[in-house]
């Protein structure tokens, strides 16, 4: 269980770092993540020490998964089909097959760890603040990348609304500000979930806003109603009585106009937020008010190639659009199994599966992105929990700092339990 901790450890902070790394295959656009080559290789080495299984219904769901849009493909005439879409769909599923045993404690060092990663992310993101107030500007990585190496298709550098002289930070390597924002929350929602450290969470909370992602905050939001019976009480008030004084702070700092900007965007065409919620729905609607050969079928692979905004930026399609409308209600259904089996039980607490399949669902378009696949492994949809939980009152261990994570492999003793 060390080992396993210290593989997906690494293979969360290389992704993590790499994400703006991709390997050219000789096309133009076409190339492959550096994330999923990460974590393949992760995976070997622990398949290597026999440390990886495959459950029986994970097999079925997918096998169903595949069999459905192979024969979907073999007998249905597709306009514009891509074969490499298809293929890229069921390679990037076939990562949800593959999980580790862990026990609880050795669970709550992983995740610990994911913390630690997070803090360190929302380091960056005050440190491209500072370098912006020093007007030294917003560190790119990219632009002292090879340009065949740089993974395509995203907004490395936006500024907080058109004409602003200030940028959203991305925390260097993120792929957008967005990704940022939604890595803060899912490290946010796991700190409150496991380890509810005061000071901890004092230092991301400011660090989620500071990135200007309205993703982050609604996945964080979408998470507290299965966080609350979780926290104490003093926990709790603290927040109530912390949040009139940081809506108090946002409206002296002027921030209050740029939040209100965001609210109206669902209704603007072109807009982040109407691309990101409403176009996937529409997609979805429209296929549900077409001809039912493509209801039940789909349009075929790759019928949803990445969208184009009014302002020119490219976008990918949420994963329940893309899945719905290239492949049909059928496999629909049946992808939505094998997602529900592979993110929710077997020990992992509900709410950091939740907050996993909502970022990776509903936030950006994921669904063939090997970086948010890797996320969700790591923190639920790779890991069956073999002991059993401590009761929810028992208090936690706390995480070592940071520089431990690489070779810490058993969290600090547990105070006396409580009844």
């Amino acid at each position: 269980m060390a080992y396993i901790v210290k593989i997906f450890t690494i293979d969360l902070i290389l992704c993590v770092i790499f994400q703006k790394f991709a390997l050219p295959l000789g096309g133009e656009e076409s190339q492959i993540a550096m994330a999923f080559v990460i974590h393949v290789t992760c995976l070997g080495l622990l398949a290597r020490k026999n440390l990886v299984y495959i459950s029986p219904l994970a097999m079925t769901g997918y096998g169903l998964l595949v069999g459905i849009t192979a024969i979907l493909h073999i007998f249905c005439t597709f306009v514009g089909f891509s074969f490499g879409s298809l293929a890229l769909f069921w390679v990037v599923s076939a990562l949800y097959l593959f999980r580790v045993r862990l026990d609880w404690d050795a669970y709550k060092v992983l995740i610990g760890n994911f913390i630690a990663v997070g803090t360190a992310a929302a380091c960056l993101v005050y440190f491209d603040w500072l370098t912006q107030f020093a007007h030294l500007g917003m560190f790119n990585l990219e632009i002292h990348m090879p340009e065949k190496i740089v993974y395509l298709h995203y907004n490395y550098v936006q500024p907080l609304h058109w004409g602003s002289p200030w940028m959203k930070p991305n925390a260097i390597f993120f792929l957008e500000a967005s990704h940022i924002s939604q890595f803060i929350s899912l490290t946010i929602v796991a700190e409150l979930c496991l380890f509810r450290r005061i000071k901890r969470l004092a230092f991301l909370f400011p660090a989620l806003f500071l990135t200007y992602g309205g993703t982050g905050m609604l996945v964080l939001f979408g998470s507290l109603p299965f966080l609350i019976n979780r926290l104490p009480a003093r926990l709790v008030m603290a927040g109530v009585l912390v949040v009139p004084l940081a809506l108090g702070g946002i409206l002296a700092s002027g921030a209050a106009d740029s939040i209100l900007k965001r609210t109206t965007e669902f209704d603007t065409r072109g807009s982040s937020g109407n691309i990101r919620f409403v176009r996937p729905a529409e997609a979805v609607r429209d296929a549900v008010a077409g001809n039912d050969v493509d209801l039940f079928f789909g349009k075929g692979a790759g019928a949803m190639p990445k969208g184009v905004s009014a302002g020119g930026a490219s976008f990918a399609w949420a994963p329940y659009a893309k899945v719905f409308v290239e492949y049909g209600f059928i496999a629909f259904v049946v992808w939505v199994f094998f997602m529900g089996t592979a993110m929710f039980g077997r020990g992992v607490p509900f709410v950091i599966s939740w907050a996993a399949f909502l970022q990776y669902n509903f936030m950006n378009g994921s669904l063939n992105v090997p970086l948010h696949t890797v996320y969700n492994i790591i923190l639920a949809a790779g890991i069956t929990i073999v002991a059993a939980r401590p009761a929810a009152t028992q208090p936690f261990p706390s995480l070592l700092a940071f520089k431990d994570i690489l070779w810490q492999t058993r969290p600090s003793e547990p105070g006396p339990s409580r009844p």
